[in-house]
């Protein structure tokens, strides 16, 4: 048994390893359930309104967002929820066929959509805020 607990303190694993694999499970796991409740389509259209989003939060007067440390989280995620429920009459997007690899295609887009939106969100948020939830090493993960 001492061989084995030695074992764990030679190959120095940080402190926080449990809240960084957590972070990590939660985080496909959120992937995979936007995936499947969204689709790969609306993923794609979630992906340019979260281009937009942060466009028109990057131009809003400083004076705006200095109300809040969360002002630009919140018009930015605001944004991207109306942008997303009024795009099918903003933009004409057809995307072709679906192929046979499919459910691959969709667990990407869905991994590499929510990634962005969870960076931008870190990003948005000040740094004192966004570790009081997440570890230093996930931080810079995503931010």
């Amino acid at each position: 048994m001492s061989q084995f607990l030695n074992f764990f303190t030679t190959i120095h694993l940080p402190k926080n390893i449990a809240g960084d694999m957590s972070l990590l499970l939660l985080f496909v796991g959120m992937s995979l359930v936007f995936g499947f409740v969204f689709g790969r389509w609306k993923l794609i259209n979630i992906l340019i309104n979260t281009y937009i989003a942060l466009a028109f939060v990057g131009i809003i007067p400083a004076g705006i967002l200095a109300t809040s440390p969360y002002a630009k989280v919140g018009i930015f995620v605001i944004l991207l929820i109306l942008l997303s429920a009024i795009d099918k009459r903003l933009f004409d997007l057809h995307i072709s066929n679906a192929g046979t690899d499919f459910f691959w295609r969709l667990i990407v887009t869905s991994i590499l959509v929510t990634g962005m939106i969870v960076s931008i969100i870190l990003s948005f948020l000040p740094q004192k805020v966004a570790l009081g939830y997440i570890s230093v090493t996930a931080f810079g993960y995503f931010a």
